[in-house]
């Protein structure tokens, strides 16, 4: 059996009945207490959530009969002032906007701008802020209307925008659109805006309608024709010059300013409905019912407001309630009465309704205003901490058992525990001999199983550790310890290994034998890292030094030479490229042959341009009869640059797994032009470990400069 469940059962055993009799007794007393609160708190809860809604939707009546006198007196000046102007003559050189310039871009009214009330659906149907401008009015014309019959009274309104303006100074916090409607088929509004539908027709809108036929001050709920918001319209009509009616000047309030007197708790208002209502018009179907023109489109009170896509009652569980409301409304009253709304006994506070006039209907469940119930929650709290003073009683003693059992079983456990650190203490000082004997049948005889096998494994470890580092020490040596001198030249190399030894090789050889101040220069990549690319790329450097002064400059020969040795000693599964070229000094020339290596690259000072020299033959090592050819010579004039490097500059990666690339390697070149060999090479290296960042190195990095002086 393994120790967990030997602690377990002995732990459980001991702490498990008494705690569960502590957590039986605790439950108990927790549930007496809730049957002592659930009377008295619901009724102290369920009277001051009534009296602050009743408060609410009074302070909201208040409010509602200020801004209706406010509004209909200012709708009454803004009507003079429409009539005074029809009465006047034209204005001179009036300013004139219409809508579809604006909607076009042809035209721009001065100072637009957003605010918080005007807000337009946009294509994915979420508000967006509308552009307007508070200086000008906007002019429509009604699809039929004849620009040049209106003229004289598009003149004469040309000059509404004071009035426009005294009258919005007046509430500005209520007016969402002004404008004035002529029988004509005119239509003036200020700010100015665009975005009226194209077959926009003022005169067949309800409010010119009911206004029109009334023939003095009507209050209407639309929806607008341009942000698409429920809103409400206090319309009346304007008499011409000749003292006929002429048109309908109006003013529209949003839905949302309507309720910006209702602030109810942010606890309650996340649930909460609220609504728009109307009694329903005597002497039709809807008579005695109440209709919702406007509903909280969610999120709570001041949220966004939608109409009804059609006539909606507004309905409950308990209809006499509901009857009741309507008619304490209509008596001009407002009061809170408790019933059913979608299944949830709920609290229903409504205003007061004046001639038939719309009030709001403010519903909130009765649950979530119980739920606040904070001197409950305190008395919860007092009779909780009784109970865990004597559940705490118990835990001590529970607690104390534990430990004593717990002190006299720790010997099984600690035991065998100093005997396995006693071990790893030898261990960690270099005696992989360490052992340590322990029969316990469970998880201690398994750690020290392991601990014995890992001596051995460190021991071997060590070995190759010192191995590889001899190697490394080894293949570093086959590497030139400093650049050539070259007269006329500037020559550095390098290289940079991903472990600790590599199959990235260059090398410098002095042709001494060919006279004239010839210099070999080699570059190689053997495939895959480690001991066997280091002892091939060895291999490669014998077979190379042994024949490059032999066989001269005749580098076809001297590759197939390479070639014949290296396929013998790779096998099938390695190869090598190799990049040779001989520098003749005297000439100032290059020329080169390329096993399968990527081009190198060459920088012209005179020109700017960087230049390859290509690929002549395969890599070395695959097929031993292959052929290989030899390309150039080049001159290198003064200030030519050529690097020679491996492909682990341009397939280095960033953390994002990005390559260098060899035009980041062309654009590194270019801006080192002056600078020495060992800087260039030493700015290359460079910025490739910047660009690798944190991301392990994968592959060696070797390169090669040649500059002319």
């Amino acid at each position: 059996m393994k120790i967990r469940w030997k602690l377990l059962i002995l732990l459980s055993a001991i702490s498990l009945i008494p705690m569960t009799l502590g957590v039986a007794l605790h439950r108990a007393w927790m549930r007496g207490l809730g049957r002592h609160l659930a009377g008295d708190v619901r009724q102290v809860l369920t009277a001051g959530a009534q009296n602050h809604l009743r408060v609410l939707v009074d302070g909201y009546r208040r409010a509602m009969v200020r801004d209706k006198a406010a509004l209909e007196f200012a709708l009454r000046v803004q009507a003079d002032g429409v009539e005074a102007r029809l009465r006047g003559p034209p204005a001179r050189s009036p300013r004139i906007i219409f809508a579809r310039d604006i909607d076009a871009g042809t035209a721009v009214p001065d100072g637009m701008q957003t605010t918080d009330l005007h807000t337009e659906a946009g294509p994915d149907g979420r508000r967006r802020p509308m552009r307007v401008s508070y200086r000008d009015q906007v002019y429509y014309l009604a699809p039929g209307a004849d620009e040049g019959a209106v003229a004289g009274d598009l003149a004469r309104l040309s000059a509404m925008p004071q009035t426009y303006r005294l009258v919005h100074g007046m509430r500005p916090d209520l007016l969402l659109w002004q404008y004035t409607s002529l029988s004509s088929g005119l239509h003036t509004s200020y700010p100015a805006h665009g975005g009226y539908p194209p077959e926009y027709d003022p005169r067949k809108r309800q409010w010119y309608a009911d206004a029109w036929d009334a023939g003095g001050l009507v209050w209407t709920h639309v929806v607008d024709v341009t942000t698409r918001e429920a809103i409400l319209t206090v319309s009346m009509p304007v008499r011409g010059a000749d003292g006929s009616p002429a048109g309908v000047t109006a003013m529209d309030v949003p839905i949302t300013e309507v309720f910006r007197e209702l602030r109810l708790p942010e606890a309650w208002a996340a649930e909460a409905t609220a609504l728009l209502v109307a009694p329903g018009t005597p002497g039709t179907d809807a008579a005695g019912q109440l209709w919702i023109l406007a509903r909280d489109s969610g999120g709570g009170i001041r949220q966004g407001w939608e109409m009804p896509p059609r006539p909606q009652a507004l309905q409950s569980e308990a209809p006499s309630r509901l009857a009741a409301l309507k008619a304490c409304a209509e008596a001009g009253q407002c009061s809170v009465l408790t019933m059913p709304y979608r299944g949830r006994e709920a609290f229903w506070a409504h205003g007061a309704s004046e001639g038939g006039q719309p009030f709001p209907v403010v519903i909130v469940p009765c649950d979530r205003i119980v739920a606040r119930a904070e001197e409950a929650e305190n008395y919860v709290l007092a009779k909780t901490a009784e109970g865990l003073k004597i559940t705490g009683v118990i835990l001590l003693a529970v607690v104390a058992a534990v430990a004593a059992v717990a002190f006299l079983a720790s010997r099984a456990v600690t035991r065998p525990v100093a005997r396995l650190a006693e071990a790893a203490e030898k261990l960690s000082g270099g005696d992989y001999a360490s052992r340590v004997d322990i029969r316990t049948r469970d998880e201690f005889q398994q750690l020290a199983r392991a601990f014995n096998e890992m001596g051995p494994k460190l021991a071997e470890r060590e070995r190759m550790k010192r191995s590889l580092a001899l190697a490394m020490e080894v293949q570093q040596n086959l590497l030139p310890r400093e650049p050539p001198r070259v007269v006329g030249f500037d020559v550095a190399g390098g290289s940079v290994y991903c472990d600790e030894t590599g199959g990235d090789y260059y090398d410098f050889i002095d042709l001494v034998d060919l006279g004239g101040g010839k210099l070999g220069i080699a570059v190689g990549d053997v495939s895959g890292h480690g001991i066997e690319a280091a002892l091939l790329m060895a291999s490669a450097r014998g077979v190379l030094r042994s024949h490059a002064g032999l066989l001269g400059t005749d580098l076809a020969k001297l590759f197939a030479a390479m070639n014949r040795h290296l396929t013998r000693d790779s096998g099938d599964e390695r190869f090598m490229t190799l990049f040779y070229a001989v520098l003749d000094a005297e000439a100032r020339t290059l020329r080169w042959t390329s096993a399968g290596h990527d081009p190198a690259l060459w920088l012209r000072r005179s020109t700017g341009e960087i230049e390859e020299l290509p690929n002549t033959g395969m890599a070395l090592g695959v097929l031993e009869e292959a052929d290989f050819a030899q390309a150039g010579p080049v001159r290198i004039d003064p200030g030519d640059t050529v690097l020679i490097g491996t492909d682990g500059i341009w397939e280095t990666r960033n953390p994002a797994g990005e390559f260098f690339g060899k035009q980041r390697l062309r654009d590194l070149v270019a801006a080192l032009t002056d600078r020495c060999a060992e800087e260039i090479r030493q700015a290359v290296v460079d910025a490739v470990a910047a660009f690798r960042q944190v991301r392990p190195q994968e592959d060696d990095v070797t390169l090669v400069v040649i500059r002319g002086l």
